[in-house]
């Protein structure tokens, strides 16, 4: 019953919302996209679950949070790499384990490029001495990112989507 409840609200949702209706319509295409909130609170406070989630694994697995608002000027150079390395290690593990990435140019870094007219400004960033129109010839400084795959373990209907770790109490 409550799977069809969900649908019911989906279905209205996307009906008027043109937004959600393109979301909705993108992975039937094979493009990549973020899930409609799972509930109507964090839809409210502009909260998106997927991403939410992404904050999940990184803490869970990396610690990221809990370092990065760690005040690290108080700590030598030795004790931040060596925490370093084991924040990088579990963050890798999330993105390997959950996210298809791959460069948006393959080339390597200071390579001769050529950018043709037409080409797409949201995958190649033209830096430097930019003038007049394409064609350029220039030199792959980063080769960019791009996602290929999305693949979140399901997540537990009950938790509450605006929690990356809950507080921890000893007693």
């Amino acid at each position: 019953m409550r799977r069809f409840m969900t649908a019911c609200k989906a279905f209205w949702k996307i009906l008027f919302s043109g937004d959600l209706a393109l979301a909705w319509e993108k992975p039937s295409r094979g493009e990549v996209t973020q899930a409609a909130p799972d509930a109507e609170h964090t839809e409210d406070a502009g909260i998106l679950p997927d991403a939410v989630y992404t904050l999940v694994l990184l803490q869970r697995e990396g610690r990221l949070i809990d370092f990065l608002k760690e005040d690290i000027d108080v700590y030598g150079d030795e004790q931040v790499g060596a925490a370093v390395r084991q924040i990088h290690t579990g963050c890798r593990k999330v993105l390997d384990d959950n996210f298809g990435v791959s460069p948006v140019d393959e080339r390597g870094e200071g390579e001769p490029v050529d950018i043709p007219p037409g080409f797409d400004s949201g995958a190649i960033r033209l830096t430097g001495n930019v003038r007049g129109d394409p064609p350029f010839k220039g030199t792959l400084q980063h080769g960019g990112w791009k996602v290929t795959k999305v693949d979140f373990p399901e997540r537990h209907a009950k938790l509450d989507p605006a929690i990356i770790c809950p507080a921890e109490v000893e007693l």
